[in-house]
């Protein structure tokens, strides 16, 4: 980010103001683009500070009532004038057509929302037996069970159609994270499974069926899917600094993958605004639109519920909670795609059904935040209804007022120290003599203190002593310990919480057959296409399983859970996992072992990684390399200096010891080695059956 606002402001610049149908429509509303100038004001003010803590490559967002647009705009990188239709990638939003298309179905009657999966997906399968009570309600609660999500092959240099079908092969390798419907925890891969269920009724392919159903029907013309290369300038790119990030095709369709405009998001808001109808079109029946706005978490295990993960059929929340701090009913819908250098786009999509208002903001950029993205949409909205006189005035922000202390009792201080985990972090409670509370966070072999010195205070919340809106909360449920966090959020006139870890009972110690396993590095061995994403990173691409000092019978990969080894065994890990509902326990990982090529290969959720112990050495000048039959790419250990060429490869990758990417490239290339270290390794990526040709010159 640049250290002065008027030279980030140089870079973005306000092209005019695209209204759609103003003129048009001004006899068609007893209201006018001219009633909420106070709106376009506010929008542009948040806007600015967006760009002056974010420095998005662009931005765009658009306000809509029942009839029209009213207004949208559009700001973007290095002074270029944005053109309105201009694409982004909508990331998660894009869940709300795979919900449009399963409701269009069930009304249709193609299938039931609560009978199973399996009733129409009869090539579906898993591990646990239970999978065969997941129903199609689930896919859209995020109340399935799925583990990990799938990302292989989901960010790719180019289209690959075959993602969805991918990712049901995948499952069949893993067990449920929790029995079907007992909570709800985020999770992709059960609208990813849309795509094959949408494909198994109607024998379309799922982009062809939103298309044909959806987008065209609603008149979205600027909306589409990458099942095919997106046309060059017809969507923002993001950057990094001054440089657009490579091409990417988003393969994960259902999921995250839709581009659209402001203006055309505007249409399905509209949509959802007219109880279903696009003027004399209609998409869905009134009956549906409700059903989609109803809490899903009702019933199911949920020890705190948080209004930010009130999940409806696709909405993230029906009862979006800056809405509902001022008494008004609203749903939410946010998604981020994360891209080779970060965060490539951002998203947020907030209605008011009964007001009948609705906004969309979409921003690209490899720092953007997803709270600063709705924040931006909050505040909008929340200035429109003041426009529209739905709301007296703009809420006013949260003060700070610091509450009486409550000393913990001595039960808490003996049940709740202790290690805690989440999706992606491991944590470390801990009381002082005084009482006060700190939670740490284990990262790179440190603890990092995370919340310090948090007091109990009257409400039984802890807090700090300048800071008495961040909290944190201790209960148990279930026989299980939580952590709950709350903190200031979206236009700052209220707060919010969810789950932020649950702790890890004392376990038996890790099994000798494991410990060898941690000894081990592991590579990659099923990616089977030429990334543009991820692997562009110079990190370390290889895996290694890793405990944390003092934590008994625990492995993770990276900060990653993995299933613990309760009971110890020599080739499962068999033990319990997080039961985490809404956010922070989702995408946990199922680790296994399966033989493959005469030595122990590890599963890690749908991942193959081979042990860099069985790769073989090229040594010899000329060398043949054959893909097997599973188009699974080759690894090859090479001397650390000279040179390569390569002939017959669809791709390959060129690592230094530490397996950092020094080169790549398409087809037949010539690279010099690294020149340091102790080996270099290459990764050849090519057809089933076809031979690759090395040349090695020292």
């Amino acid at each position: 980010m640049t250290s002065s606002l008027s030279l980030i402001l140089k870079r973005f610049s306000f092209f005019a103001i695209t209204i759609l149908l103003l003129n048009l429509l001004a006899g068609c509303s007893g209201s006018t683009s001219s009633d909420y100038a106070a709106t376009i004001a506010e929008a542009r003010a948040a806007v600015d500070e967006a760009i002056a803590e974010c420095n998005p490559s662009a931005i765009t967002l658009a306000v809509v009532d029942d009839k029209r647009i009213i207004w949208t705009e559009s700001r973007d990188y290095a002074g270029k004038a944005l053109p309105p239709e201009t694409m982004f990638g909508i990331g998660s939003v894009s869940k709300m057509f795979a919900t449009i298309a399963v409701m269009q179905l069930v009304e249709k009657g193609s299938f039931q929302l609560d009978l199973p999966l399996a009733t129409y997906l009869k090539e579906f399968s898993m591990v646990s037996p239970e999978y065969q009570n997941i129903t199609v309600r689930m896919l859209l609660n995020h109340s399935a069970g799925f583990p990990s999500g799938d990302l292989r092959n989901g960010f790719t240099d180019a289209p690959f159609t075959g993602f969805a079908e991918q990712v049901m092969d995948g499952l069949k390798y893993q067990r449920l994270l929790h029995a079907p419907g007992y909570f709800s925890v985020y999770s992709n891969d059960g609208f990813t499974m849309v795509e094959n269920l949408v494909k198994a009724v109607t024998g379309l392919s799922y982009p062809e069926y939103v298309r044909q159903k959806i987008l065209t029907p609603l008149q979205m013309t600027n909306s589409r899917y990458p099942d095919d290369y997106l046309p060059e300038g017809s969507y923002a790119r993001p950057y990094t600094g001054e440089t657009p990030q490579p091409y990417t095709s988003l393969n994960l369709y259902a999921t995250g993958a839709l581009y659209s405009s402001a203006a055309d998001m505007g249409k399905l808001i509209m949509m959802f605004i007219n109880g279903g109808a696009s003027g004399t079109t209609r998409i869905l029946s009134p009956n549906s639109i409700v059903t989609m706005g109803q809490d899903q978490t009702t019933g199911t295990f949920n020890p705190a519920p948080t209004d930010m993960a009130r999940y409806g059929l696709g909405w993230d929340t029906v009862a979006q909670p800056g809405l509902k701090a001022v008494g008004i009913r609203g749903w939410q819908k946010g998604g981020s795609i994360d891209g080779s250098y970060g965060v490539m786009y951002r998203s947020t999509m907030i209605v008011a059904p009964d007001a009948k208002l609705g906004v969309i903001v979409l921003m690209a950029s490899n720092k953007t935040s997803s709270d600063m993205v709705g924040k931006v949409g909050e505040r909008v909205m929340l200035r429109a209804l003041v426009d529209k006189g739905t709301l007296a005035a703009m809420p006013i922000t949260l003060t700070q007022n610091s509450l009486p202390l409550n000393p913990p009792t001595a039960e808490e201080k003996s049940t709740y120290p202790g290690f805690y985990a989440a999706a992606g972090s491991v944590y470390r409670l801990s009381f002082a003599a005084d009482g006060s509370l700190t939670v740490e966070s284990y990262r790179e072999n440190i603890w990092i203190p995370k919340y310090a010195a948090f007091k109990k205070r009257s409400d039984g919340w802890y807090a700090a002593d300048d800071d008495s809106i961040t909290g944190l909360r201790l209960l148990t449920a279930s026989d299980r310990k939580y952590i709950d966090y709350r903190k200031l959020y979206g236009a700052g006139h209220y707060t919010t919480t969810y789950l932020l870890a649950q702790k890890l009972d004392a376990r038996a110690a890790i099994s000798a057959a494991w410990q060898n396993r941690m000894a081990t590095r592991w590579l990659p061995a099923n990616k089977t296409l030429f990334f543009s994403s991820f692997l562009d990173l110079s990190i370390d691409h290889s895996m290694l399983l890793t405990s944390v000092d003092g934590l008994t019978g625990y492995l993770f990969k990276d900060a990653d859970l993995v299933r613990d080894t309760d009971p110890p065994a020599a080739d499962r890990l068999d033990g319990m996992y997080l039961q985490i509902p809404q956010i922070s326990g989702r995408d946990l990982t199922d680790v296994t072992i399966e033989q493959r090529e005469g030595s122990n290969w590890l599963r890690v959720g749908t991942t193959l990684f081979c042990p860099l112990s069985g790769i073989s050495s090229v040594s010899s000048e000329s060398t043949s390399v054959t893909i097997g039959s599973e188009g699974f790419p080759e690894w090859r250990k090479l001397p650390v200096s000279g040179s390569i060429s390569i002939s017959n490869a669809t791709a390959w990758r060129l690592y230094d010891s530490n397996f950092n990417q020094t080169a790549s490239g398409k087809g037949n290339g010539s690279v010099v080695l690294p020149g340091s270290g102790e080996a270099s390794y290459l990764m050849l990526f090519g057809a089933a059956g076809s031979t690759i040709h090395l040349n090695l010159i020292l």
